[in-house]
């Protein structure tokens, strides 16, 4: 199951990571401002926000292992269709396919590893969510592989492939979980009984997409505009974000055991907020590949901690769907901000822009701090 999910989520994010690469070609052949190429991340994220409440419902109708097999299938599709794309509208309506279909995978595979793992549920899940970073990693300089060779028509279409060959071994190889009795989830107002408890935690995962929706969109064209690189460079660059978040992901189970959840979770946004505005703060040069990995150790090191505690928080039945409500709070910030941060590099350029998307993680990360038990 395990070995599953993650394989999973280096799919998805093949598929999901071949736009920022390909932006600085793909917005001069089609026309697409800054706030335009941010909305087609916002697509994607209505997409992926409205598929996280029902995944637990339908997970329960028709079996966890059907439903990731299923969205595998769905996602290769849009993206694959993505080739034939004549301009903003089609690539508009297939990236929200596309986040439509990857919506469930994040609530569905972290409650089966929850009940799975129990005590070390933890470390499991932080391990799983490195798949994201391994796609990430990938995909940046596979797709500028492709794109020098062919096109990035091409591009969407080779980085689908995975999904199809995964979802068969989704159902040929992954077992049906067994059914749990209707008791387990008899809790007073369901999920939303859990409000007080979850609210934190949706609060950080919001925090969370603020910073890494900012970051990794718009890293390989800050690259190209600002710093005077060249696109291949920038997006071998820009690889560093996802490659340091390996690391960070999988060790994040251990730190949080240490430390704590509110310190880890509070830690790492603080310093996600100051690599975040170094960046554009400090002046060109060697310093940007470790201000990367900086950035990447920390903006993605909490995202674990946040999926297990909720998870741990929850009954088996709730478990799925309140990981849906967590991460759809956070998503929907994403969704939001990724608009907000292309208009706002359209008219004040990056240096205002980073600094202050730093500022507002800055006021959030004290919040969290205290309400976070």
């Amino acid at each position: 199951m395990l070995l599953i999910t993650w394989l999973g989520w280096v799919s998805i994010y093949l598929v999901k990571s071949v736009v920022p690469p390909l932006l600085p070609v793909l917005s001069a052949e089609l026309g697409l401002s800054h706030a335009e190429a941010g909305f087609l991340e916002t697509a994607y994220l209505i997409g992926y926000i409205a598929a996280k409440m029902p995944a637990g419902s339908l997970s329960e109708r028709v079996g966890p292992r059907r439903l990731l097999a299923a969205s595998m299938v769905g996602y290769g599709a849009a993206s694959a269709a993505t080739m034939w794309a004549r301009g903003f509208t089609d690539i508009f309506v297939l990236r929200l396919l596309v986040g439509l279909f990857q919506g469930v995978h994040l609530p569905v595979a972290n409650a089966l590893l929850s009940d799975r793992f129990g005590d070390r549920q933890g470390r499991a899940i932080g391990f799983n969510e490195s798949g994201p970073n391994v796609g990430n990693t990938l995909a940046y300089p596979l797709t500028v592989s492709i794109l020098s060779v062919w096109s990035w028509r091409a591009a969407f279409l080779v980085l689908s492939l995975p999904a199809f060959a995964l979802s068969a071994a989704t159902l040929l190889l992954m077992r049906d979980e067994p059914r749990r009795p209707r008791e387990e989830a008899v809790h007073e107002g369901g999920v939303w009984g859990y409000w007080r408890v979850l609210l934190p935690y949706a609060v950080a995962h919001g925090v969370y997409n603020l910073v890494l929706r900012a970051a990794f969109t718009f890293t390989p064209s800050f690259l190209v505009e600002h710093r005077g690189m060249t696109v291949a460079s920038a997006g071998v660059l820009a690889a560093a974000l996802p490659l340091a978040g390996i690391l960070a992901k999988i060790s994040s189970g251990f730190i949080a055991e240490k430390a704590g959840r509110r310190l880890s979770i509070t830690g790492a946004t603080t310093l996600s907020a100051v690599f975040l505005a170094s960046l554009v703060a400090l002046p060109g040069g060697s310093y940007l590949a470790v201000n990367l990995v900086a950035l990447g150790l920390t903006v993605y090191s909490f995202s674990p901690i946040i999926y297990a505690s909720t998870a741990a928080s929850l009954p088996s039945r709730l478990k799925a769907t309140g990981l849906g409500a967590v991460t759809m709070i956070g998503n929907t910030v994403g969704a939001v901000s990724t608009t907000i941060v292309g208009a706002l590099i359209d008219g004040y350029g990056y240096g205002f822009t980073f600094t202050s998307v730093a500022a507002v993680t800055l006021a959030a990360s004290a919040v969290i701090y205290l309400t976070l038990d």
